[in-house]
């Protein structure tokens, strides 16, 4: 068993997410400091976007060929440079494009290396416990991030997430090289069309909603900016809470059961958090729906290399990014313009339409992965 290397890819990923953390929830504080327009922000959001779309089926092949570990630590460097050129506000574009690439490069070779480092039946815990991990650590970069940017201004707190990238790095070494040649789908379109369905849905009903919600509970609760970034903090500190305990359902349930379970269970609470008129029902709703619904990821992640083969691994996470990525896209545009013809009164009718999405998706979960489940199963190890 190769638990030592998996543990130490499971630190330097803990170490890389607390960095982006820190870029992601700081990120148009520091370019409105720059002196950047609201427009100009959307389009740097845009680019983000965008770069991982664009390379999703180049990176597909790519990475099976350069090998997963040198993967990440492509993806590591473009993050390091990235994170300079934002930082010191220089060529601002060109390092959102160079960060952009930086999260390809680790949706498309972190999941594959890692289910190449456990058998399948420890996958789920490692799986787990790598998410819960860097999902907490969302929490304390947001603290971080605050009394940053006291210390020093908004202006240069994302300097302050390059030393996590840079520490990552070394503990790459000595994890083995997982190379292969780049996947020929031919039949396996259908395959990859069926495990990604579910998943694109709800990515659509979250994108009328989620992007949104700290705005909905100000506007709704006249809450001040400080206490919705308390709650939303608290919100990523009970999601890694919840993944943590996915290998305990999972032992009862098997996984695709466990997926559906805390999906399913997250609903009432999604409906809660839409129309209940009190502040402390809704603020229980955000933090369980939060982590009824994400605490799945790992268990999804598990579950689709168990039914691929290691060189299809980085194309299917590079592709369900990129489409994910587009319909939630998608979703918040409609969000958008909703909002601006019916105002607070819009997010009666969002709710309602990503409630119908939810269930949908979540009621697919069966048909994707069901029929699949007597099908041989790749050791990845």
């Amino acid at each position: 068993m190769k638990t030592s290397p998996a543990y130490r890819f499971v630190l330097a990923s803990l170490l890389w997410s607390f960095g982006g953390n820190l870029v992601y929830f700081f990120l148009n504080f520091h370019l409105e400091a720059l002196g950047f327009s609201r427009q100009s922000i959307g389009y740097a959001q845009a680019l983000l976007l965008l770069v991982g779309v664009g390379l999703a089926l180049p990176l597909a092949r790519f990475i099976p060929r350069a090998g997963f570990r040198t993967s990440l630590f492509l993806g590591a460097v473009s993050a390091l440079l990235g994170g300079v050129l934002l930082g010191l506000g220089l060529w601002v574009f060109p390092g959102l494009a160079l960060y952009g690439l930086a999260g390809a490069f680790l949706q498309g070779a972190a999941a594959p290396l890692l289910a190449h480092l456990v058998p399948p039946k420890e996958r789920v815990f490692l799986f787990s416990l790598q998410s819960a991990l860097t999902t907490a650590s969302g929490f304390f970069s947001t603290l971080l991030a605050g009394v940053l940017s006291e210390a020093v201004g908004a202006r240069w707190v994302i300097l302050f997430a390059l030393p996590f990238f840079l520490l990552g790095m070394p503990l790459l070494r000595g994890l083995p090289e997982v190379r292969g040649d780049p996947p020929r789908l031919g039949g396996r379109v259908g395959l990859w069309l069926r495990l990604l369905l579910p998943q694109v849905i709800i990515g659509l009903g979250a994108g009328l909603v989620i992007p949104f919600l700290n705005l909905y509970l100000k506007e709704k609760f006249g809450l001040s900016y400080g206490g919705t970034g308390v709650l939303f903090a608290l919100s990523s500190l009970a999601t890694g809470v919840a993944m943590l305990l996915q290998p305990l359902l999972v032992r009862r349930l098997g996984k695709l059961g466990a997926i559906v379970f805390v999906q399913a269970l997250s609903l009432p609470f999604l409906a809660a958090l839409a129309w209940a008129p009190w502040l402390p029902v809704v603020t229980l709703a955000l933090l369980v729906r939060g982590a009824l619904m994400n605490a799945a990821g790992p268990v999804y992640a598990a579950l689709v290399t168990d039914h691929l083969s290691e060189a299809e691994r980085p194309g299917f996470f590079l592709v369900e990014s990129a489409v994910w990525s587009l319909l939630f896209a998608l979703g918040t545009a409609l969000s958008g313009r909703v909002q601006e013809a019916f105002g607070l009164l819009a997010f009666d009718y969002l709710f309602a339409v990503t409630l119908v999405l939810y269930t949908l998706g979540i009621g697919l979960w069966a048909w994707a992965f069901g029929p699949l489940r007597r099908l041989p199963k790749e050791t990845g190890s």
